[in-house]
């Protein structure tokens, strides 16, 4: 993946305003608290609350950057603009998720997706993995199983594509297996273990798909 000095540069300054943003709430407001109650071990809740302000404050710092610029569907090349931005906000996507995985549950994977964009409705199981979660839908009641990946992008011949993804309610994409940009999944459809979901694949309610590419299984 093409990488230029301009990604260095803000992904060290968003990532260092975060974490000065983090210190300061820590050092400034909580320490004091964690301090008279906890003593000398405050220095490990001191750490374990500044993970969970570099998560949130990470959370927060996406949002806010795609209200200044969305990612749009397309196709656009490793020098693009758009290349760039998405670069930033995956870097502090991924530096923020992991700051929260101690406080990440299995049954709060959903909510942590959704901190960082994902539309996520009630009752969702996330046993995967989502890229670009602000370009995510999961419907109620759907199954994401072990190990499986949801991504809104691809890279490929030196250009990377963005697609939405959409998956319906009770939808089940099965252990292992990878959803492709543009791709929607019906209501109650199921994508067995394994499959291997084409970029901008239709899959109709109800239907269940398998293999590699996905077709429908009767």
């Amino acid at each position: 993946m093409k990488t230029n000095p301009l990604d260095f540069l803000l992904s060290g300054l968003f990532i260092t305003a975060l974490l000065a943003a983090a210190l300061a709430l820590v050092g400034w407001g909580l320490s004091p608290l964690t301090r008279a109650t906890l003593g000398d071990y405050h220095a490990i809740a001191d750490f374990f609350l500044l993970l969970l302000a570099y998560g949130l404050l990470s959370a927060l710092a996406v949002r806010l950057l795609l209200g200044v610029r969305r990612i749009e569907p397309g196709e656009y090349g490793m020098d693009s603009p758009v290349f760039t931005w998405w670069k930033l906000l995956t870097i502090l996507y991924r530096l923020g998720q992991g700051a929260l995985l101690p406080f990440t549950p299995v049954f709060l994977k959903p909510v942590v997706e959704m901190l960082f964009g994902a539309r996520i409705g009630a009752n969702v199981a996330l046993g995967g993995t989502i890229d670009d979660p602000y370009m995510v839908t999961v419907g109620e009641g759907a199954v994401l199983g072990n190990a499986s990946l949801v991504s809104a992008n691809i890279i490929s011949h030196g250009k990377i594509t963005f697609g939405r993804v959409s998956i319906g309610a009770g939808a089940t994409v099965g252990a292992n297996a990878v959803v492709l940009p543009g791709c929607e999944i019906g209501d109650n459809a199921v994508v067995m273990g394994g499959a291997f979901v084409m970029a901008g694949t239709k899959i109709p309610a109800g239907e269940t798909w398998r293999g590699n590419p996905a077709r429908k299984w009767v």
